[in-house]
């Protein structure tokens, strides 16, 4: 397997392209407008689904998928690669992730009154000051890219997907949209990057 260099590339400049234009016209918009009193039910239901997002679901379902695939089915030896990948691909990029929230130190949107998206403590373990980039989005984006590879005719529906939970983390003011953008790049490179790893320890090791 070669690197994927064309694909990071240019989900690189994409992804950075965006993040900039977002951080410039609409985090602080879009923040300002979900905090609007007769968008709290919106908020509330954001906030009931927000957390299809959080990583230990899918890493508890990477495990699971491949002691199934492993010992009770041996034959599926697809979902056992699949799964292993999963939870590769789920490790690397969350820890892509970490360190991007450490370096950056960006303040979260629901801290400052008016939502100033341009706040920065930079080498901070606050939680307060991790908002990029969204690790609810790069965790999304990660199952999505791996459904994507299994699935290829359906990935834009998980790409769709990964992009309406994301944007969760916006409505209930937990990440500003430069934050989700961020994240979901995040995913999806560290998911191709962690498959190249992946795929060259196998080629090492036989």
């Amino acid at each position: 397997m070669t690197y994927p260099k064309r694909k990071i590339l240019t989900a690189s400049l994409l992804g950075f392209s965006l993040i900039i234009l977002a951080a410039l016209t609409l985090d602080q918009n879009l923040s300002l407008y979900f905090k609007r009193p007769e968008l709290g039910a919106i908020w509330l239901m954001a906030r009931a689904i927000t957390n299809v997002g959080l990583g230990e679901h899918y890493f508890l379902a990477a495990v699971l998928l491949y002691i199934f695939a492993r010992w009770v089915r041996p034959k599926y030896s697809r979902l056992r690669e699949w799964s292993r990948d999963f939870f590769f691909a789920l490790t690397i990029s969350g820890i892509f992730l970490l360190v991007v929230k450490f370096c950056v130190g960006r303040q979260r949107p629901h801290i400052s009154p008016d939502f100033n998206p341009f706040v920065f403590h930079p080498f901070t373990l606050n939680w307060d000051f991790q908002s990029f980039a969204s690790g609810h989005a790069q965790v999304m984006f990660t199952v999505a890219t791996m459904l994507s590879l299994a699935m290829p005719k359906a990935k834009w529906f998980f790409f769709i997907v990964a992009a309406f939970f994301g944007f969760t983390r916006v409505i209930i003011h937990d990440h500003f949209l430069s934050d989700v953008i961020g994240g979901a790049t995040i995913g999806y490179i560290g998911t191709l990057t962690a498959l190249y790893w992946v795929r060259l320890w196998q080629t090492r090791r036989a």
